[in-house]
């Protein structure tokens, strides 16, 4: 999917230089109730991320033009509230990265498990959900 949607749920935006991959992300949160938003291509990625609010940023760390952890930094730049997971098939490349890492909320190797990859994201949601329901003031007329 190519360009942005309603954002009636949590937003997902899948960054991968692989359409097939970006495929198999799409059928895995197909049954979440989050919109899932793909590109192919990291500067759009971040455009995106600067106009629309995106909460979880899934992001491949090897791709031309840009790597995820790149893609990462400059994301945490315009959007810190934007939780950031990178997918990779050398983990031993990022874990060496320790800025990377600091900045990452996830490192998930590939092939990736698919219940335990939905699982993070619904921690993620579920710990975001909660930081703003306990940053709102209580509600109520004060009796």
């Amino acid at each position: 999917m190519e360009s942005p949607v309603p954002e009636s749920r949590p937003v997902v935006l899948c960054v991968d230089d692989d359409p097939a991959v970006l495929r198999s992300l799409h059928r895995l949160f197909r049954e979440e109730p989050v919109e899932v938003l793909s590109t192919l291509k990291p500067e759009l990625a971040l455009k995106w991320i600067g106009e629309h609010e995106v909460d979880v940023l899934l992001t491949d760390q090897r791709m031309p033009g840009m790597s995820g952890t790149s893609l990462v930094e400059e994301a945490r730049k315009c959007s810190p509230r934007t939780s950031c997971v990178l997918l990779t098939a050398y983990p031993h490349e990022v874990t060496l990265m320790t800025r990377a890492l600091q900045e990452a909320d996830g490192l998930i190797s590939k092939p990736w498990d698919g219940p335990m990859l939905r699982s993070t994201v619904r921690q993620i949601l579920r710990e975001r959900d909660l930081e703003e329901r306990e940053a709102q003031p209580p509600s109520g007329d004060g009796r």
